[in-house]
């Protein structure tokens, strides 16, 4: 009996290690997303470029139930690469230029109030939910390029010190966001029977 339950408390530990190490991975993704939007921008334009096609895949695989942690971590690679992509050639260290590092770590986010940290864990949940449409349509050639922005733009708050009220905002334009994606999804959709 003794021996069956420190086989159970041995299985318990590496079961949370492994979920431990999983959720990192799934974090570092989300934050190598968020910096590559404050370093790239949140432009978009009418045609599908790299950044949207490893945005999106990135953003849905972060959300991904069954995504293991080395494609995470392949994800997240591939989400880095691309930021130092889009790095503007500008001089970092000069007095008065813009931080381009775009570095962001969602521990900055236990600091904030709780109802703050909820919404934007509500606004970051949304985005993942959403993106799998956006992606299928992406893959299918088809771009929306005010849809993508808004995705950018909306994930790009999340890495800022924005006050609750603000916040709330932008929770309930992803009511809109949600109709533009179902509209994104089924103009793909169409075009692919065509």
């Amino acid at each position: 009996m003794e021996f069956a339950r420190k086989d159970q408390r041995a299985a318990q530990a590496a079961w949370a290690k492994a979920e431990q190490t999983l959720g990192g991975a799934r974090q570092a993704l989300i934050e190598a997303l968020v910096g590559m939007i404050r370093t790239g921008g949140t432009g978009s334009f009418n045609m599908i470029s790299d950044k949207d096609r490893i945005f999106f895949a990135g953003l849905m695989l972060s959300a991904s139930p069954v995504a293991t942690v080395e494609e995470l971590e392949a994800e997240a690679e591939k989400v880095r690469e691309m930021r130092r992509r889009l790095q503007a050639p500008k001089c970092n260290d000069c007095e008065g230029a813009p931080d381009l590092t775009g570095d962001f770590h969602m521990e900055s986010w236990a600091g904030d109030e709780r109802e703050v940290r909820a919404l934007k864990y509500m606004i970051l949940s949304t985005l993942q939910e959403l993106s799998g449409a956006v992606h299928r349509a992406l893959e299918k050639e088809v771009t929306d390029a005010p849809v993508n922005e808004t995705f950018y733009r909306t994930l790009f708050t999340l890495g800022e010190d924005f006050a609750e009220e603000d916040l709330l905002q932008i929770a309930y334009g992803l009511d809109d966001l949600r109709a533009q994606v179902a509209v994104y999804g089924s103009e793909a959709d169409a075009d692919s029977r065509n």
